[in-house]
Formats: C-alpha cells, sequence, structure tokens
C-alpha cells in the first residue's frame, strides 16, 4: 500500500488493534484517509510521527516501510517488529542487497540466500529443538527480535531496541511491589477485559482454539463478554492417548459452560504417515514443537479466518512447575554450593534421573537452572550421542545466552518469565504457532500477550503468582466467572502429542529411513543412531526422535546442507 503521494510505500503484516484511536488522531491532524484498514493508518502515522508511530501501535505486527523521499537523517527503509514477536520478520542483507519475508522459504526462493545451516544454530535444535532467534537454521539470515526496528541509510544497517519488558515495567514493578492480592486481581480483571476487546475488533467472526485448560477457557469467556457473541471454537484429539490425557473431556466441559459452538477433530495413528510430510512442508525452519498448532488450524480454518489462542498464559502467569522450583531453589542456597555443584553434574553425568536433575537443579546458578529447562539432550547426551566437533562448549553456550538475559534487579519469577519471553515464547512458541496457522490461511491472536496486560503481570512480585497452590491463582481468580470449578482445580498437563505411537507405527519404515540418511551420520555418533534404531523396533523411542526426524527430513525435503 502506498500513501502521500505515493512517497511512503509498505508491506504489512498483522492487525494494530488500536488503530481506530490513532486515526481519529491522525485526522485532527490533517491526515485523510482512502480505506477502513490498520494498513493505512501505520502509513500515516509514520508520515507524521516517524519511527517514534512504532511506540505507539498496539498488537501483532510485521512490516517494511521505504520512504521514497526521506528527511536530512532519517531512514529510507524502516523494517519493524512489534513488542513480544508475534509475528516473524526474516531477513538477509548481502552485497548491498536487502531481502525480507515472513518465512525462510520465501527467501530461500530469491536467490540470494545460501542453503547453508548455520552450525550454531543446530547446536541449538539438538539441545532444545528450536534455533533462538535472532538466529535460524540458515547462516545467511537472521531474524529481527521482537521490540525492534531496523534502519537503512543507503547500505548503513542500525537496529534500535525500542521495547524491554523489564526496561519498561521500571516504574510499575516499584509502584506494585505492596499490592494486595485482591487489587492485584482487580486490576488483571479489567486489563483482560481490555485485551479481549481489542483482540476482537475484526471485519470477520472471530473463533478460538479451546483445550479446557485455564489459558484458553479464560480467553474464551472474556471474548463472549468482550463480543456479547457465541464463539466458534475448536479443539483437537488423538485417539492414541489415554482418557485421562485426552484434553477434549476438558474443552467440553468449558464449552458447555460458555455455550460456544464447539468442534473437534480426532487424529489417528493412520493418520500419521500422511501428516508428517505435511508438516516438513509447512514448519518454515525444523521445531519439535507445532505440529498441534497445524491439526487445530486445519480444522478451525474452515469456519473462520480468525481465531484467538490462551499462549503465553504458563509464561506469564508462572504456570508451569518450573516457576516454584526456581523460586524455592533461590530461597534454599543449599550449604556448599561449590562442592554440592560439583557432586551433583557428576551424579547427574553417571546416572541421569529425576533425583540427579532435582539435585543439579538446586545447587546450579540461576542461569544454569534456566539453560536445564526443556533440554532434548542434557550434557552427558550431548558429550555422548552427539560428533565431537559438534557438542563442544554446547552447554556452555546455553548458559551464557541465559546470563544476558538475568536481571539483578528481578525478582526469581520475573527472571524466569523474561528469560522465557527471549527464549522458549519467541523462539517455539509464537514462531511455530504463526508458522503452522498461517500454513492453512488463518490468523491467530495470542490475546494473553496483550502488551499492558504483559507489563502489568510481569510487574507483580512473586508471591502473588505463586500464591497458595491453585496453579496460575490469579489468572483464576481474575477469570473465575468463566471457569468451571472442575477446570479451576485442574492440574497442570503438558499438550500430550502420540509421537511415540507415530513413530513406530506408520512413520516406522521413514523412521529408520531418516537414522540411516548421510546427514543423520554427520550429527550423531554411530552408537546412539543404532540405539534409536532398536528404540523404533523395540516400540519404545525417545521423544527427542520426533525432532531428529524433522530436522533430518526439512533438511532432506529443501536441500539445506549441514555443515560438516
Amino acid at each position: 500500500m502506498s500513501y502521500g503521494d505515493e512517497r511512503f510505500w509498505i508491506v504489512f503484516n498483522g492487525e494494530v488493534y488500536n488503530y481506530r484511536e490513532l486515526k481519529t488522531e491522525l485526522e485532527q491532524a490533517g491526515h485523510r484517509f482512502r480505506s477502513t484498514s490498520d494498513t493505512e493508518v501505520v502509513l500515516a502515522a509514520y508520515a507524521e510521527w516517524g519511527t517514534n508511530a512504532i511506540r505507539r501501535f498496539r498488537g501483532m505486527f510485521a512490516f517494511a516501510l521505504y520512504d521514497r523521499a526521506p528527511m536530512p537523517g532519517a531512514p529510507s527503509v524502516v523494517l519493524a517488529r512489534d513488542r513480544l514477536g508475534i509475528k516473524p520478520l526474516l531477513y538477509a542483507n548481502k552485497g548491498g542487497v536487502l531481502v525480507f519475508a515472513s518465512e525462510l522459504r520465501a527467501l530461500m526462493e530469491s536467490g540470494f540466500v545460501a542453503k547453508q545451516a548455520d552450525p550454531e544454530a543446530v547446536l541449538d535444535y539438538l539441545a532444545v529443538g528450536a534455533v533462538f532467534q535472532p538466529r535460524t537454521i540458515l547462516s545467511d539470515v537472521q531474524t529481527l527480535p521482537p521490540g525492534c526496528w531496523m534502519e537503512m541509510r543507503g547500505t548503513e544497517q542500525r537496529i534500535v531496541h525500542y521495547w524491554d519488558l523489564h526496561e519498561a515495567t521500571e516504574g510499575l514493578r516499584n509502584e506494585l511491589k505492596n499490592i494486595s492480592f485482591e487489587d492485584a486481581v482487580v486490576r488483571v480483571r479489567h486489563l483482560l477485559l481490555d485485551a479481549a476487546r481489542y483482540n476482537m475488533v475484526s471485519d470477520v467472526p472471530v473463533g478460538a482454539f479451546l483445550s479446557g485448560g485455564i489459558d484458553s477457557t479464560s480467553v474464551v469467556g472474556l471474548m463472549s463478554e468482550a463480543s456479547g457473541r457465541q464463539i466458534r471454537t475448536f479443539s483437537v484429539g488423538f485417539e492414541e492417548v489415554s482418557h485421562s490425557m485426552d484434553e477434549r473431556q476438558y474443552a467440553r466441559i468449558a464449552a458447555k459452560k460458555l455455550d460456544t459452538d464447539h468442534q473437534e477433530i480426532v487424529v489417528t495413528a493412520v493418520d500419521a504417515a500422511n501428516i508428517f510430510p505435511k508438516i516438513i512442508d509447512s514448519i518454515d525452519q525444523p521445531s519439535i514443537d507445532g505440529t498441534n498448532t497445524w491439526l487445530v488450524s486445519q480444522l478451525a480454518r474452515a469456519s473462520v479466518k480468525v481465531t484467538v489462542s490462551g499462549l503465553g498464559g504458563d509464561e506469564l502467569f508462572a504456570g508451569y512447575p518450573h516457576f516454584r522450583w526456581i523460586a524455592d531453589a533461590a530461597q534454599e542456597c543449599p550449604k556448599g554450593w561449590p562442592t554440592g555443584l560439583a557432586i551433583a553434574r557428576l551424579l547427574s553425568s553417571i546416572r541421569p534421573n529425576r533425583f540427579t536433575q532435582h539435585r543439579l537443579f538446586l545447587y546450579s546458578p540461576q542461569a544454569d537452572r534456566l539453560a536445564l529447562l526443556r533440554r532434548l539432550l542434557n550434557d552427558t547426551g550431548l558429550r555422548c550421542d552427539v560428533l565431537p566437533e559438534w557438542n563442544r562448549e554446547a552447554s556452555l553456550r546455553l548458559t551464557r545466552r541465559q546470563e544476558g538475559f538475568l536481571r539483578e534487579d528481578a525478582d526469581a519469577v520475573q527472571q524466569t518469565s523474561y528469560g522465557e519471553s527471549r527464549c522458549y515464547l519467541v523462539s517455539t512458541l509464537l514462531r511455530d504457532g504463526d508458522v503452522m496457522s498461517m500454513a492453512h490461511g488463518l490468523e491467530v491472536r495470542p490475546m494473553l500477550l496483550d502488551h499492558p496486560l504483559v507489563e502489568f503481570v510481569y510487574a507483580l512480585p512473586a508471591k502473588l503468582k505463586l500464591r497458595g497452590k491453585i496453579n496460575k491463582g490469579l489468572l483464576v481468580h481474575a477469570a473465575e466467572k468463566y471457569l468451571p470449578e472442575m477446570l479451576r482445580n485442574r492440574p497442570k498437563m503438558g499438550f500430550e502429542m502420540p509421537f511415540g505411537s507415530w513413530m513406530t507405527g506408520p512413520l516406522r519404515d521413514k523412521m529408520r529411513s531418516l537414522l540411516n540418511c548421510p546427514t543423520a551420520a554427520r550429527l550423531f555418533q554411530p552408537k546412539y543412531l543404532n540405539r534409536l534404531q532398536e528404540q523404533v523396533v523395540k516400540g519404545n523411542p525417545p521423544r527427542e526422535l520426533w525432532a531428529w526426524a524433522i530436522l533430518l527430513g526439512w533438511s532432506e525435503r529443501f536441500k539445506v546442507e549441514l555443515p560438516s
């Protein structure tokens, strides 16, 4: 779209929820609009305020804006991304040529980037099953970090950080130090309803993913109240999982309570053979996550073009068990720390189990604790299962990344939330959620990541977020009117995918073929590959095999070369 006699041009992806308020202000300043689009408002806002306009946008967005006649000192090109990194923006700057896109595949098709994997990105993947931004799996391509814009003046490139969760809440954290739980609940409830009103701004019906968990149920209840309409909801189930792990039963309870128009899809092992190559095609770059989003998005897109999700609730409201573990470990400060840490590391390497991992977690510094989360291969696995040229200092790299995210003036829960938002949330959940939903042309809005809500909850002291035994008690109390009693006290459950039965059933031959491919031999020790083959045959493959299958299948499909 162009604006201002075709001086300003934009390529825009996402939604600016407060565009109507901005439009009114811009009209008062003399701007005239030809459309009802938020894209035109973004252009007019830039024409009026320059890059400072980006700080005023509320929503999820990524855009590239070109100014054909920039003022002295102003950039000719600006790339920008929303605060939390909900929408992706990838770019490469080579030989004076700037290319950018929402997906890696587009950049590979451009011919300006080499299909050469980044060794550091591969190491990230072997450790946690994802690539930490701003890296991508390709050496030539970077991701613009969340809360940033990039300015181009000729061939000169500069990245500006316009928002940081911790820095943005400095005054708020001090203000809320002594707030009561009851007052916090009231203010969170108000911010939740405000977020729902903004997320429901749309020219088309808005649906929702509903798992029956606290986050998704709260979101659907808020959507219903904000809009006054019946909400279409969608959930996915799997034939092979036990009844206790099938979330459809909880989704049905929530749907009945909230009177939604509810639909389900059941995926069987037979479906897996057809699903796997489609996952590889859609995932854009390797990740262990995203298959569930691909499935439920396929169902939802048949009915709606936009859905809302509860993604981000665990990171924001301290929903994962490790929030309590880390807070408790920070309080305990065990005696004999250096010796205890050395012994814990030795025991964990000799016999890794729940007890030895807990001791290691307890004695480790905070950055190490965060680096231990969601590991596919622990230190022992990286040393014994991966070829030596790949595993040197791999664990140290994970710790150093977390050290860069630690904020000394934050409490243990804030430190964990900040680290999660900069790593797992943006590099796995949001990235995979966007690419796998957009594979079906479905827009997904993570309502709980509305930045005023995020800032307020982050700023609250740890004792309010870990109060009592109810998981995410602050959210439960704020949204209690929408939550069936059975769901309020429901224990935290991870989303269960039947990858094991898939890999030993309809995908068995595919798994064995991938484990025998040349790329696998360039990554893993022969003994480890043989052990994986045996586990597939015996029907007990480890969780990480799904991640290896995605990586190997993706590199094979897109002909990406892994470095030797």
